[in-house]
């Protein structure tokens, strides 16, 4: 399939007697890499990016600015925000190209993209043009959710089903909530019963995705966080909906255990019952009865209960069961075993079998997300921050229980390869019907992909044999997009672990991961993920959180101002301080030496507009066009 889409925001900053540095906070999808990025001045002079590890590639922005030519700077600053700083001459105008791909997946049986619409910054006006194509050029009906009811635009957006293209024209922008991203999907195609792998003679993907397997049983035990806490936002209020939504779903086979949790590990208890229809409604109505008012949590007894408990139900049940726990909580540990290191410990040696799989949800801003991430690591489990901004909290956790554990048809699901290295993810805790397993690497000689799992019927195996696609090399990053794409996703992988490294500990982490090569000179073995990391983005030329920045390179031919030339902030920011967003363990690309303007008038005139992006199998294009200008 592809999708061709292109962004441009026209910025007008008024008053401007100096080189301005603007700064677009950029709130992007999920698996997200930035691989392009231009700029392109009034009188024609074009810079082109490179990637630099962080330091370096502030330096040369800084240079770049206070020499006075167009310059950009962009930064990752986490999974989904990513700061632009553009540096505009006086009287100038600067055009920013930035080149977006997204690593896409198949969950519930349909392939869901995102696409930038707006900065986290007013628009006066948007245009967007999407159209979907397969590979031979013909319309794919596609389903768009703008999800703001009191925009009344063309005719031709109003369906949410749509063939080929879609086209939006939001005039005064201001006016509405706008969200950050669109959201859209279409219907996936059936992958071969052994699975799809394709390389390009130095770099492999490998796509499985069975069809033909029925359902496993399933032991739920729900671990539900019921502190004080959970009134705020109707977090409660909204995961009780969700659980008694997924409960529904449930199936006779299945069974089920909800545990509340807060100044103790369990504050109220039902089940475990099977999943018939009067234990089902006796459920909900338990769950309906649910109270918050607890002001502590103490998540690590929470946990070892809820183990304890659901290693006794999985010791009653057949092999072909899949035994999982989920845990949706939204506070750090305060009661009881605080130490994060102790409760990782603990939690990973109650379940070292890795026989009951740990999928937590951990609400962002109040939740310790980064030890609910590294618990699902060592457990053969998946982890996700709930969102503000995005769909309600109910929507997540439905869609999120739906897609990961909804109807399981395969569970402890290994990859294995011949002649292969460095692979991403290779263990999978189970695989839903509708989802797929994604696994890429490099390799040399003979390749060859076998998966083994347990299904309904017993443990299974299936080998793929590869198929060879053209090498499709990146004009700029001269990288091959299979390479990028394996670059990105083991980055990925590699910093989830480099971010746990301080309370998981060396020896935790080194059961854990597996490095591409063994020569690593480093004096710890987390010092090495990070190298293997960082020597990764730096050859697949993208912008990796805490390590690369990607900046434009001066022009040799562009027009330089004089070097005494005054650099402004110009007001993104509050009280035209360093961004907020720079409060962190970085440093930001603002010297304490620049000077900021007391007389500016900021006057801006947004606008986006849509052209023109690409997707191919498991992957999406964004081309974002940003143009700034400054004059008086």
């Amino acid at each position: 399939m592809h999708i061709l889409c292109t962004s441009c925001v026209h910025t007008n900053l008024h008053d401007c007697y100096s080189t301005i540095l603007h700064v677009l906070q950029l709130q992007l999808p999920l698996n997200t890499r930035i691989t392009s990025l231009k700029t392109i001045s009034s009188d024609e002079c074009e810079s082109s990016g490179v990637v630099q590890e962080l330091s370096e590639a502030r330096d040369t922005f800084l240079e770049s600015a206070a020499s006075g030519v167009p310059s950009a700077y962009v930064e990752s600053q986490d999974s989904f925000t990513h700061s632009l700083q553009v540096a505009i001459p006086p009287l100038g105008i600067t055009n920013v190209e930035l080149v977006l791909e997204q690593l896409i997946v198949q969950r519930q049986g349909k392939i869901n993209f995102e696409i930038p619409l707006m900065p986290n910054e007013p628009i006066d006006d948007i245009v967007f043009d999407l159209k979907v194509e397969d590979t031979n050029g013909e319309a794919v009906i596609f389903e768009v959710n703008l999800d703001v009811s009191s925009i009344n635009p063309d005719s031709d957006t109003n369906s949410s089903n749509t063939e080929g293209y879609m086209h939006l024209d939001i005039p005064d922008a201001r006016q509405y909530e706008l969200p950050k991203t669109i959201k859209g999907e279409y219907n996936a195609t059936d992958l071969p019963i052994n699975g799809l792998l394709k390389t390009d003679g130095k770099c492999f993907e490998h796509f499985f995705s069975p069809t033909s397997l029925e359902a496993m049983p399933r032991n739920f035990h729900f671990v539900l966080d019921t502190s004080e806490s959970m009134n705020y936002e109707s977090k409660l209020d909204d995961a009780k909906k969700a659980l008694s939504l997924f409960i529904d779903t449930l199936s006779p086979q299945d069974t089920f255990t909800i545990q509340t949790f807060g100044n103790t590990g369990t504050e109220d208890l039902w089940g475990s019952g099977q999943a018939n229809l009067d234990e089902r409604e006796d459920a909900k109505e338990f769950l309906s009865a649910l109270k918050a008012s607890s002001w502590n949590t103490d998540l690590h007894e929470a946990l070892l209960l809820g183990l304890l408990r659901a290693k006794a139900d999985a010791k009653e049940s057949e092999d072909n069961v899949a035994n999982i726990l989920v845990l949706i909580s939204d506070g750090y540990a305060t009661r009881g075993e605080t130490n994060r290191t102790k409760i990782t410990e603990h939690v990973y040696e109650l379940n070292e079998d890795g026989n009951v799989k740990i999928f937590s949800l951990g609400f962002q801003g109040s939740a310790d997300v980064q030890l609910l991430d590294a618990i699902a690591l060592m457990n053969g489990g998946v982890s996700i921050p709930l969102l503000h901004g995005q769909v309600d909290f109910a929507q997540q956790i439905t869609d999120f229980l739906q897609s990961e554990v909804g109807s399981i048809l395969m569970s402890d699901v290994s990859t294995e390869y011949t002649g292969a290295s460095g692979e991403t993810q290779t263990l999978f805790p189970v695989l839903s019907s509708g989802y797929e397993v994604v696994v890429r690497g490099k390799f040399q000689g003979q390749l060859e992909a076998v998966t083994h799992a347990k299904t309904l019927d017993g443990k299974k195996s299936w080998t793929a044999t590869p198929v060879s696609v053209a090498s499709t090399v990146d004009d700029e990053s001269k990288a091959s997009l299979c390479f990028q794409s394996y670059a990105h996703d083991r980055i990925t992988h590699l910093l989830r672990f480099y971010d746990a490294a301080d309370f998981l500990g060396e020896e935790m982490i080194k059961k854990l991961v597996t490095l591409a090569r063994d020569d690593c000179k480093k004096d710890t073995f987390v010092k090495c993920i990070r190298h293997e990391a960082l020597a990764l983005a730096t050859e697949a030329n993208i912008v990796a959180k805490g390590l690369t920045a990607m900046v434009t390179l001066d022009d040799d031919q562009c027009t330089k101002l004089d070097e005494e030339a005054e650099i402004c902030l110009d007001g993104t920011t509050p009280d035209d301080t360093r961004p907020s967003s720079y409060e962190h363990k970085h440093d930001t690309a603002y010297p304490e030496t620049m000077a900021m303007s007391d007389e500016m008038d900021h006057g801006y005139d947004y606008r986006y507009t849509s052209g023109s992006a690409t997707l191919s199998a498991g992957l999406l294009y964004i081309a974002m066009v940003i143009v700034i200008v400054c004059f008086f």
